[in-house]
């Protein structure tokens, strides 16, 4: 039984509705709009530096942020019913170069653009552009990112930058990560409360500091500045309230004044109150987020949580009460949906490469149990996912959290969204092996059932403080140390970054190959963790963020500390050991061909990977690599070889002394990673070439060598088991044809019940034809809104680099 009682009825009257003409109007809007670069924020954030000068860190990152808020060009579009954006333009950026320094290429060219993607650009003007520079300069050498690469090379000189040249971990700091900015914030208190609740909390706590005597005044300017930005929040609703009056004052179309004077009279009351209506619920959170976003534009995107959970009380009472039809309140949502969905950013170079995401990802996980363990699916999580369908973007990243009391509806309707999107929106994860991870690692379930998405497919707590990437460790490329091991400790950029393993041309044995690996493993994981400590230690003097530890962690707000000051208690940490499976793959061509058969010695071998499958034997060694067995063809050697390298990187990951905070966790997500990680790997034994892009997602064949069909793969996954990471991304590609029955989709929702039944932790599908994607390669115009699944996120196909868009039309099309 679902915790939930259904109104049938209802979820028959989703299924009739269509986008209405406003939306329609903003789509058109948005696929028209230039892209636009913003330095309006950072106009500001220079500004406010230079006035606040020697005051204390907590208080001028506050005060940044009102000075932001408080001045920040503000528009509202004549579709908006919904107001707050970042930029005043349908599609804009702002940067975030007060975090992250010098950190955008384009920066010091004069041709009036800025590359935001592998191949998107955006407009900037010279006035812009003059104050960006001016920002750079106002900042260069004082940024947490900079001293932290500082304090790196004073303990390891180059070879922080070496191993991130090597593309063996990743992200640079420049990418500027930071506890919580990627997670969810505690929307339910936010909008039940309201942010005059959240100041009346911090004076509370400044009274009683005072009243105790507490020296550590620290606490002090972290509760003073919780007041600065909520209040400043607040002031930034009422600027779009003021504004909206103004314009309702000359508006001569009546039913378009109307909206405006709701939208002053929504705006003055949210977010400083709890929200009464679904209408009050969205558009606080829609202001929430857009002050979340200019206080660290780059990663500070909308994170939905559980948006069917919390939302659903205002949504369910409104409709039973007539407060708005049930077309009005999917006009609303959808609007929100779509703006979040198209955020678009400025980042740093490394990341365009391991994301290619065009906009900003932002997640939103559907149904999963509750605290009673009940599922918890309803009306909402339906209506999400016809809106989803209906808007057919490539954001947000939509998940359903499966359990074995998911029900029938909600899945079907997940099989049909993916047939409208194609591009693997929804994926599915599982929910009780998720909940499994959380409490063998010592959450209670009542934290552990309220796990959410963070960006792709990484599960994060609400309750917690989520640091994954935030120390410029998050992926950890597994094939880059085999590379290792495969030259003696030399990367692909030719620089010495592991240790002397020996020439593997010596090796006698198999587990000599495989023992030089986990030397190297061993190596440089202890260094990098080692890396990320002093990470830990460095960023948090010169950087705070005051609104986010403010409205993103309970904890913070408790303890009086910035969530850049990590605690004990509350931090968490994890990291992406990827390529798993090409490793796996690899070790087993080196087994049997060298060890086994003897078909090469492994000078050959050595000799035909050294020049990347060229000369006069390079294309048969090549074949021979690829002939041998190959994951996802449910063959016990190799599946079993994936299982013991997954348990081993695992083990060293976990085993890692992380005192006094918690023990590092593994969760493998997806990304277009496998694009930037096989830049740094030379040719594998796999049969992969030198540079070419790794397997796709973290649980994925080897593209087109998955050749014994779904039910083969599902079966090398659960075999393999991976049970020591909390994500393990699969990927599959079906054809939209053969889907097109009511009897082919039971068969796709059977076969991902099969799968989570088995253990599995993580499914998502392209579909789509081989066909399609070709010609959209070679006639991107005719096909813009094409939208593929990459790793754990869509993008529109034809904005993918070549690479990616090979990778994509290689993998294997399956049929059921």
């Amino acid at each position: 039984m679902n915790g939930t009682s259904i109104n049938e009825k209802l979820l028959e009257q989703i299924d009739r509705i269509e986008l209405s003409e406003r939306i329609l109007a903003w789509r058109r809007a948005m696929r028209s709009a230039p892209w636009k670069l913003y330095a309006d924020r950072e106009k500001y954030t220079v500004q406010s530096w230079r006035e606040t000068e020697g005051e204390d860190i907590q208080l001028r990152r506050a005060k940044l942020v009102k000075k932001v808020l408080d001045n920040i060009e503000i528009a509202i579009l004549d579709f908006d019913v919904i107001v707050g954006r970042p930029t005043p333009g349908v599609i804009g950026a702002c940067t975030t170069i007060d975090v992250a320094g010098d950190y955008i290429p384009d920066l010091w060219d004069d041709d009036g653009e800025i590359n935001l993607t592998l191949n998107a650009n955006a407009g900037v003007d010279r006035e812009s552009l003059d104050i960006l520079r001016e920002s750079s300069m106002l900042f260069k050498g004082k940024t947490a990112r900079e001293m932290t690469e500082k304090a790196w090379e004073a303990v390891y000189g180059s070879w922080p930058k070496d191993v991130t040249d090597a593309k063996i971990k990743d992200p640079t700091l420049d990418v500027s990560i930071y506890g919580q900015v990627t997670s969810v914030l505690m929307w339910d208190k936010i909008l039940s409360k309201g942010l005059g609740h959240f100041i009346d909390e911090a004076r509370s706590h400044i009274d009683a500091f005072r009243r105790r005597k507490d020296p550590d005044v620290s606490k002090l300017y972290f509760w003073e500045s919780a007041v600065i930005v909520c209040q400043a929040v607040i002031d930034h609703a009422r600027r779009y309230a003021a504004l909206a009056r103004d314009m309702a004052a000359s508006e001569k179309d009546p039913a378009r004044r109307a909206e405006l004077l709701k939208i002053a009279e929504t705006c003055q009351y949210v977010p400083e109150h709890p929200a009464r209506t679904f209408r009050e619920a969205l558009q606080a959170m829609a202001i929430v987020n857009v002050c979340k976003l200019l206080e660290h534009p780059m990663h500070n995107f909308a994170q939905w949580g559980r948006g069917d959970q919390y939302l659903y009380p205002y949504f369910k009472n409104d409709i039973e009460n007539g407060t708005v039809t049930l077309e009005e309140a999917a006009e609303l949502l959808a609007e929100l949906i779509g703006r979040w969905g198209t955020q678009i950013f400025v980042t740093n170079e490394s990341q365009r490469e391991s994301h290619q995401v065009n906009f900003g990802i932002n997640n939103i996980l559907l149904g999963g149990l509750d605290k009673e363990g009940k599922d918890a699916s309803n009306e909402l999580s339906y209506l999400f996912l016809h809106l989803v369908g209906l808007l057919q973007l490539s954001s947000p990243t939509v998940g359903i959290r499966w359990n074995r009391q998911t029900p029938d509806w909600l899945m079907k309707k997940a099989i049909e969204t993916n047939m409208k999107t194609k591009g693997g929106i929804p994926l599915f994860q599982n929910d009780e092996v998720m909940i499994c991870h959380y409490m063998d690692d010592g959450i209670p379930y009542e934290e552990a059932c309220q796990w959410c998405g963070l960006g792709c497919v990484y599960p994060c707590l609400p309750t917690r403080a989520e640091h994954y990437g935030a120390e410029g460790i998050a992926g950890y490329n597994l094939a880059a140390v085999l590379h290792l091991a495969l030259h003696n400790g030399v990367a692909v950029t030719g620089k010495r970054v592991g240790l002397e393993t020996g020439d593997p041309r010596n090796f006698k044995t198999f587990d000599e190959l495989y023992d030089a690996f986990k030397a190297q493993h061993r190596y440089v994981t202890e260094r990098i963790f080692h890396l990320a400590a002093i990470a830990r230690n460095e960023q948090h003097k010169y950087l705070r963020l005051p609104l986010i530890s403010t409205l993103g962690l309970q904890a913070s707000m408790d303890l009086g500390q910035d969530v850049l000051i990590p605690h004990p208690d509350y931090a968490m940490f994890g990291i992406s050991d990827r390529a798993v499976i090409d490793v796996a793959d690899s070790l087993i061509a080196v087994k049997k061909l060298v060890f086994e058969e003897r078909k090469l010695t492994m000078e050959e071998l050595m000799a035909a990977l050294d020049s990347n499958f060229e000369g006069p034997r390079g294309e048969e060694i090549r074949q021979l690599c690829l002939r041998q067995p190959k994951f996802g063809n449910d063959i016990d050697e190799v599946d079993l070889m994936a299982k013991d390298v997954s348990a081993f990187s695992a083990g060293v990951i976990r085993s890692y002394d992380n005192a006094p905070f918690r023990n590092y966790m593994v969760a493998r997500e997806g990304l277009a990673w496998h694009y930037f990680g096989g830049l740094g790997v030379g040719a594998l034994p796999n049969g992969r070439k030198a540079r070419e892009p790794l397997n796709d997602g973290s649980a994925s064949p080897m593209r087109g060598m998955d050749t014994n069909g779904p039910t083969a793969v599902i079966r090398s996954v659960l075999k393999a088991g991976f049970e020591d990471s909390y994500a393990q991304v699969l990927n599959q590609k079906f054809t939209a044809a053969i889907l097109g029955s009511e009897e082919s989709r039971e068969k796709l929702m059977q076969f991902t019940k099969a799968f989570m039944l088995g253990g599995g932790t993580h499914i998502q599908y392209n579909i789509t034809d081989t066909e399609e994607l070709k010609e959209a390669k070679v006639k991107p115009q005719e096909h813009k809104d094409l939208i593929v699944r990459i790793g754990g996120f869509s993008a529109y196909f034809v904005q993918l680099s070549p690479e990616i868009q090979n990778d994509v039309i290689d993998r294997s099309e399956q049929t059921l």
